[in-house]
């Protein structure tokens, strides 16, 4: 199939390891000699690179898969990640190429050997020991996702990523520190590191530790940040949150893992801490920062969460005193092992608990926001998402709005904040050009 000059767009669902691989793939096509569009019922080629971690994310992926096929200039659609990789085999006549987590970075190759009949490769990840070269480049915002590693070795009770994104692996460090080289030489302001499990990175005894050592020794002259994507509480250690908090190179924001906040539900689930545990990283993160920004995962009606449980993890989750959650209904998975599970909360009490959830985490989220008020924060600016207002990340990761009509994509100011309002917007004023 001829593809030079196709339009073709790149749909995505799910974490930043999605945002990571999609960027790549959209940057491939237009190398490629594609044309990249945003507008979808534009597109002759649609690229959609799925999700499965909730019912609620599948749900998503096959209505966009549906939904894409309908409009008449669509003619060749590509399913690709995790649900694919699950699923195995999707009904409609406009999906030419199936793919699961292997071969994105083949998907173009792929497209051109299609002669009319449906390719599908799904292979097993379990066995896949090599990790899986992409391009890191993004050119769409000003914040650059490096994935180092793929897969995860830990077997949680409930999750799916193992099955379809395998065994860890991870990116081979000289070909990583060219990435980044190349990714500071396109301009980007901020590099975030990112994978399925980020803090397991491992390159043959060279851990996340050693990487983030030479990255402050290599880049902390640079204008230049660093994010660094969820990680385990069960692998990241005191002195590894010191080093990240105590040089500036390193943005003070920690998304630690934590999926309940009771011990009885982590014993279930498979956890490798308990709630006590967390609470120590978290306190001990505070003090080297007051305020440091401490986001996680949190699962809601797993199997055996009774009231009295779930009064003990609102307790609990009072005291870490969070900057943000993602909130999650526990969603079923074969191929678990909290598929054969009985006990399962009700879906009427499992929005209850999540309704209740998601009010405490706008209430500490607010809180956290609010200790900002007539700070100032440094800035990344990206693309303008209100009429007149400027938008980018701080090093805290929360999102601020300034009122200007310059052009500030790219460039990074210190921000003095000067108003939160009801839902959570953080406004400031522009102070100095960093």
């Amino acid at each position: 199939m001829e593809i030079k000059n196709k339009k073709f767009i790149v749909l995505f669902l799910g974490c930043r390891t999605n945002i990571c691989e999609s960027s790549a793939i959209i940057e491939e096509g237009i190398k490629r000699g594609l044309e990249y569009t945003k507008e979808e019922k534009e597109a002759e080629i649609v690229i959609i690179n799925t999700c499965c971690v909730t019912n609620k994310a599948m749900s998503k992926s096959l209505y966009l898969i549906n939904k894409i096929s309908k409009y008449k200039d669509v003619n060749f659609i590509c399913v690709c990640g995790c649900f694919s990789q699950y699923v195995k085999e999707i009904e409609n006549p406009k999906v030419k190429l199936i793919l699961g987590n292997k071969y994105k970075n083949k998907i173009f190759d792929l497209i051109e050997e299609f002669n009319d009949k449906k390719i599908i490769k799904i292979e097993n990840l379990l066995e896949e020991k090599d990790f899986e070269k992409t391009s890191y480049s993004n050119s769409k915002t000003t914040r650059a996702f490096l994935k180092i590693q793929d897969g995860c070795n830990f077997k949680c009770s409930y999750c799916i990523i193992p099955l379809v994104r395998g065994k860890q692996r991870s990116c081979k460090k000289e070909e990583l520190f060219k990435e980044i080289d190349n990714t500071i030489n396109n301009g980007y302001l901020e590099i975030v590191l990112t994978g399925v499990n980020t803090a397991g990175y491992n390159d043959n005894g060279y851990c996340f530790f050693d990487l983030l050592k030479d990255i402050k020794k290599k880049y902390e002259k640079l204008n230049i940040r660093f994010r660094i994507s969820s990680i385990e509480p069960f692998q990241i250690t005191k002195p590894m949150i010191k080093f990240i908090l105590t040089n500036n190179i390193f943005c003070p924001s920690l998304h630690i893992c934590l999926q309940n906040s009771t011990n009885e539900i982590l014993k279930d689930m498979k956890r490798k801490y308990s709630f006590k545990e967390f609470l120590s990283l978290c306190n001990y993160a505070r003090k080297i920062n007051p305020f440091v920004s401490l986001t996680t995962d949190y699962i809601v009606g797993f199997p055996s969460e009774n009231e009295k449980l779930f009064k003990k993890s609102i307790i609990n989750l009072k005291k870490i005193k969070l900057a943000n959650m993602h909130i999650f209904p526990f969603s079923l998975h074969k191929g678990t092992q909290a598929y054969g599970i009985k006990n399962l909360v009700s879906t009427s009490l499992k929005k209850k608990y999540f309704q209740t959830i998601e009010k405490l985490n706008n209430q500490l989220k607010n809180k956290y926001l609010s200790s900002f008020l007539n700070k100032k924060v440094e800035v990344v600016f990206e693309n303008e998402k209100k009429e007149g207002y400027a938008n980018g990340h701080s090093q805290y990761f929360f999102s601020i709005y300034v009122k200007t009509k310059r052009k500030l994509q790219n460039q990074k100011y210190i921000v003095q904040i000067n108003k939160i309002d009801k839902a959570n917007n953080v406004f400031g004023r522009l102070i100095e050009k960093i």
